[in-house]
């Protein structure tokens, strides 16, 4: 009898835990905003840059609220959302909250481009669609021209923690130089207006002939085929002949002035340890290119809320208050949360009330019904009872339904 091998080796799977810990993300554009195809077009675009661990696919209805998807956050493990309005000047506003208890950040969109006007502009465009292996990671995001955390003011402290908690952190000693697909570069300048531009991590070798690189390249990348090699009598002509098949070592000027750059065969942590234990010769040498698949948003900082999209401002960029309307609000705010915490109180003694009356119902419903039994065993005539204990279900079915 064979004897069947049994499988041992398999792919890591990631615990429950480290699921919990992902950051995973709504993008929703509500009110006047679904009547812009702009506007969803460019939620369309940022579903991209915020995948995998995204809803991709949503679809909003013009009868949903933003009280409907803050609701349905929470059985749905989402963390962020990311929500597009547009007022009545047409002003687009980005609303960035952390569910279900905020913080929520307000920015205006002072301008933007959608992905396909990016591909217009680029001499080679890059288009890739929502099954490219590009998403199969989270980008890596780059804050620059922000204060240090440890210098910067409460506001913008929040707003680099809130950017930051978007996307899951890098783990260094674990993660692998070829997963980084995608960067999101949020750039602040010095007016406090942030740039966010998403580009796409291209990397070629350097001082390999153009026949090597038609076959890595038909290796990393399926949609490509593999060169011909009919014309010549043996793979090393094909390799060493710098004329074959236009083959050649690459020149300075086929880089494209692309930064070139040493990138270890393992981990890019270890790289200066693992320079000094191996030869020269096992580091790679690689072009890294970026090239930008948008969309491109300007953004301005507008108020900092400590709820989902209400509540106290913490910070307002163009209102500024007085100490003593500071204090008007905290007492308005506290009267708020008082009556919150009432009503709430009071939701769950109803609850509970009708929960007890529920059970109440049900255990004498039962025990009529076992002294019904019993009589019915003892051969008295119980028709007009039937009819009574009908009537109270049909009232009890009536008192629940309200």
């Amino acid at each position: 009898m064979a004897r069947h091998r049994r499988k041992t080796h398999t792919h890591v799977k990631t615990s429950e835990e480290d699921l919990a810990k992902i950051p995973r993300s709504m993008v929703i554009a509500v009110g006047d905003a679904l009547k812009n195809h702009s506007v969803t077009q460019l939620v369309s675009d940022m579903r991209n840059v915020m995948q995998p661990h995204t809803a991709i696919s949503l679809k909003e209805r013009k009868s949903n609220r933003l009280r409907d998807f803050v609701v349905m956050a929470g059985p749905l493990g989402v963390s962020h959302m990311l929500v597009f309005s547009q007022s009545d000047a047409g002003t687009v506003n980005m609303r960035l909250t952390r569910v279900p208890h905020g913080p929520t950040i307000t920015f205006k969109v002072n301008n933007y481009s959608l992905c396909k006007d990016v591909r217009r502009i680029l001499r080679h465009p890059k288009s890739l669609d929502k099954a490219s292996s590009e998403y199969a990671n989270p980008p890596l995001l780059v804050l620059n021209g922000f204060t240090s955390p440890a210098k910067a003011e409460p506001h913008e402290k929040l707003t680099i923690t809130l950017l930051q908690s978007m996307f899951p952190p890098i783990q260094p000693q674990n993660m692998k130089v070829s997963s980084i697909k995608r960067v999101l570069i949020l750039n602040r300048s010095e007016d406090g207006e942030i740039d966010l531009r998403h580009y796409s991590i291209n990397t070629k070798p350097v001082d390999l002939s153009k026949s090597i690189k038609k076959l890595i390249n038909a290796k990393e990348n399926s949609h490509k085929k593999l060169p011909n090699l009919g014309k010549v009598a043996d793979v090393a002509d094909f390799v060493l002949d710098p004329y074959a098949n236009g083959a050649g070592f690459t020149s300075e000027s086929e880089v494209d002035d692309d930064e070139v750059v040493q990138i270890s065969e393992n981990n890019p942590h270890f790289k200066q340890e693992k320079q000094q234990q191996e030869p020269e010769s096992k580091t790679k040498k690689k072009a890294v290119k970026l090239t930008e698949i948008g969309p491109r948003l300007k953004l301005e900082l507008i108020k900092i809320e400590d709820d989902v999209c209400s509540g106290k401002v913490l910070y307002h960029g163009l209102v500024k208050k007085t100490n003593a309307e500071v204090n008007k609000l905290e007492q308005r705010h506290a009267v708020r949360r008082k009556l919150k915490a009432q009503r709430r109180k009071e939701q769950d003694a109803n609850v509970q009330a009708k929960k007890e009356k529920k059970e109440a119902k049900k255990l004498r419903r039962q025990q009529k019904k076992e002294e019904r039994e019993k009589r019915l065993a003892d051969g008295e005539d119980v028709s007009d009872e039937s009819e009574e204990s009908e009537e109270e279900e049909e009232s009890d079915e009536e008192l629940f339904s309200d």
